[in-house]
């Protein structure tokens, strides 16, 4: 499956913040809810299934969601990580595998410890997760993982309560084949 109705759902804003429904690759139907789209749906096909497209679908996504569960698996698909500093040296950190992030980001203490700075005229962009809004500066840094090191941006969060440190999709997912394997509690990076 190529999944062309996802790269139909950011170029057109009619579809934003809608529920579609999806049968063959395409889009054959859309409705606000969930209730309507599945009436909608049922009456070309009984073969679809369902997207919510978020509000902002053009929008970066990385704040994690949490919630209290009433099973805990006491594992984090949390992985090494090196990350390098102008001078070339490094500080490695295990931050969180996030295949639902857009885009990787480093908290604030941790944006400072690997050089970055701000300057007073740089303009600072808001990110939007289930979690909230937090306001965020681009940065782009070398990281290496399983030694194959690699360019990559990050979102620096200005928000000194934040703590998390992701590694979302772009570029990372691009370069690896990522299996995540909860029962074993391990995580395995492939090279492509």
């Amino acid at each position: 499956m190529e999944n062309n109705w996802q790269k139909e759902i950011f170029r057109k804003k009619e579809y934003w913040g809608k529920v579609i429904a999806i049968s063959n690759d395409m889009i054959i139907a859309v409705a606000d809810n969930h209730i309507d789209i599945r009436k909608k749906a049922l009456e070309i096909t009984t073969n679809f299934s369902c997207f919510a497209v978020p509000e902002r679908p053009d929008m970066y996504r990385i704040l994690p969601l949490r919630l209290n569960s009433l099973k805990l698996h006491e594992w984090y698909p949390i992985y090494p990580v090196k990350f390098f500093l102008e001078d070339g040296s490094s500080i490695s950190e295990e931050p969180l595998i996030d295949s639902g992030a857009d885009i990787s980001a480093v908290n604030k203490n941790f944006g400072v410890s690997l050089g970055f700075i701000k300057d007073k005229h740089e303009i600072v962009s808001t990110v939007t997760g289930i979690g909230g809004t937090v306001d965020y500066l681009m940065r782009e840094t070398e990281i290496e993982i399983d030694t194959f090191r690699f360019k990559a941006r990050v979102a620096w969060l200005q928000d000194e309560n934040i703590q998390d440190i992701i590694i979302g999709r772009e570029t990372v997912f691009d370069l690896f084949d990522i299996e995540f394997k909860q029962a074993e509690e391990k995580i395995i990076f492939n090279k492509r």
